[in-house]
């Protein structure tokens, strides 16, 4: 079985996989471009693969792999602020079938139907590390479908504004409380679907930066999106382009290396990553 999976994914050629026939059952690997997995920002390719992977992972697996892969699809759903890509509900190919537990979707149902608070274990990474984290009260109020994914939209605590999505998947041990949940109002609606849009919205944008020959970014070993271009300005420093998303993830990677890179396109950016630099200088000054 697992073998027909790997083969199957290997001529679709996800995840870079590879294929050695010297011997059965085949050897499998994955090459190197894949594996440097050190980079904070991936492609948008590599980020879509990931969370292919995740939906189609067989509980059968050891839980160190199930971790692993879980830790580069939050890493991966990041890239795209959140938003599950629209692939997920356009493969030409059968629908995927996510393992979802019934009887954990049966209790948030039951919670929302009956307004009852939970308490449950949420799938977060903090620090490159994922980590099941519990917390005591959540307020689950809906349950969407996005791009064939299953979604929860919660609020925290009982003084917390905010409201969240989650993929279901990523949420378990759920105990319902003899406690009536928080209803949200329609601000907090309101700016949980303009965060949804802003990330189904994004559109690519093209980054130029100049960066040192012999630089992590220029060795490919940090991804700043799909690279288009390179130009070898002198033997010290090349000009890259990238095509990528503008996001929050984006402009944090920047800065950590601008005492080596610099942004040269979009202006928005630039300015932005100036700005950091600024407000950074002035608290030793």
């Amino acid at each position: 079985m697992l073998q027909r999976d790997l083969q199957s994914l290997y001529e679709q050629g996800c995840f870079g996989l590879e294929k050695d026939t010297r011997s059965k059952p085949f050897g499998w690997s994955i090459n190197a471009q894949w594996r440097g997995g050190n980079s904070r920002v991936m492609s948008t390719e590599v980020a879509e693969h990931y969370l292919l992977l995740e939906q189609l992972l067989p509980q059968s697996i050891p839980s160190d792999v199930i971790r692993s892969v879980h830790t580069k699809a939050e890493q991966a759903l990041k890239r795209f602020n959140g938003h599950v890509p629209d692939w997920l509900a356009t493969l030409p190919k059968p629908s995927l079938k996510v393992n979802v537990d019934t009887q954990l979707v049966t209790q948030i149902e039951h919670a929302i139907k009956h307004k009852r608070a939970v308490s449950a274990e949420l799938y977060r990474v903090l620090y490159d590390e994922a980590h099941w984290l519990k917390f005591a009260e959540l307020s689950f109020y809906n349950l969407v479908e996005q791009g064939g994914v299953l979604m929860a939209q919660f609020m925290v605590g009982s003084l917390h504004d905010k409201c969240y999505q989650m993929p279901v998947y990523r949420i378990r041990n759920v105990h319902i409380l003899q406690k009536t949940r928080r209803e949200p109002n329609n601000e907090q609606l309101k700016s949980l679907r303009s965060a949804i849009n802003k990330g189904m919205k994004q559109e690519t944008i093209e980054l130029i930066v100049k960066v040192p020959n012999h630089s992590a970014v220029n060795q490919g070993f940090i991804e700043l999106g799909e690279l288009t271009d390179k130009q070898y300005i002198d033997d010290k420093n090349v000009l890259l382009t990238y095509q990528t998303i503008d996001t929050e993830q984006l402009t944090n990677e920047l800065f950590k290396c601008a005492h080596w890179l610099e942004v040269i396109k979009p202006e928005q950016i630039r300015k932005r990553i100036i700005t950091k630099l600024k407000a950074a200088a002035s608290n030793y000054q």
